[in-house]
């Protein structure tokens, strides 16, 4: 098979304006050069205009809103590129985050990624907004999936980010959901339009570093059952950053220095 592109989504924890720090995430990002990339919380005026600099064979993209904490997109200036803010995923509360809509388009065939940073935190409000942006989801696919030209297979469709699969806890009650289930249901629920949630080179993308907490599965890629992917460290996608660290030493001062999420990497084949 061959490489038609690769991808990169990662949460780059309260990212403001340490120089410093903007350059040793820009040198990670560069030792995989995904074609097509996002980074979220993205908080300092500084991070936008770096990047500009230090990645010159990109074009940059960055969402507007109230959240405080914005997208970065990053295309290869090999790619033509149509980007489109997509504020439904926002679920009618302003000062969350929307997703971003990338479309490329190789080979005469048309590929759309949907970069997104689900509601966070376990308790019931929160697991309600992300189960109602899941159903946005579905609605933009199956907008792509009628649209000209698609096969009967469906659009060229991957949806990947921070889903923050935390669970549900239900105060007084025994009917606690876990991040497993709740992915689970995303999985069924995205199944019925096609999709298929892809295979990660490692268990946890989280961790803040402290013993105190554990580690958790939190950033995923989705995407459509027609699509190939490379095969990575035994994986479709790999899990980039402090879980290929062997140490816990090592994996702290990584945390401390990039983010507390790994960074997801992919390859499209065909």
């Amino acid at each position: 098979m061959t490489k038609l592109f690769s991808f990169a989504a990662w949460n780059v924890e309260h990212f403001k304006n340490d120089r410093d720090r903007i350059r040793e995430n820009v040198k990670f990002i560069q030792t995989a050069n995904p074609d097509i990339f996002a980074i979220f919380e993205v908080e300092g005026k500084y991070v936008f205009g770096d990047f500009v600099q230090l990645m010159p064979t990109h074009h940059f993209f960055i969402t507007e809103g109230q959240s405080g904490m914005e997208t970065l997109i990053g295309v290869n200036r090999d790619f033509t590129a149509f980007v489109t803010q997509r504020d439904e995923l926002k679920s009618d509360i302003p000062t969350l985050r929307p997703g971003v809509l990338v479309t490329i388009k190789i080979n005469d065939e048309f590929y759309s990624f949907l970069f997104l940073h689900l509601k966070s935190f376990p308790e019931p409000r929160s697991w309600g907004l992300r189960d109602d942006m899941i159903g946005h989801i579905i609605s933009l696919k199956k907008a792509l999936d009628r649209a000209p030209g698609v096969s009967d297979e469906g659009a060229n469709f991957l949806c990947l980010g921070d889903f923050n699969t935390m669970g549900m806890n239900l105060t007084y009650s025994d009917k606690d959901m876990t991040g497993q289930e709740e992915l689970d249901r995303y999985v069924k629920r995205l199944g019925r339009q096609n999709m298929k949630l892809l295979s990660k080179s490692a268990n946890f993308t989280w961790w803040n570093g402290q013993s105190s907490t554990s580690p958790s599965n939190l950033d995923h890629v989705f995407a459509s059952k027609a699509l190939d992917f490379e095969q990575l460290n035994g994986a479709e996608s790999q899990v980039r950053g402090w879980p290929e660290l062997a140490t816990t030493a090592e994996q702290v001062d990584w945390i401390g220095t990039h983010s507390d999420h790994a960074m997801l990497y992919g390859e499209v084949s065909d």
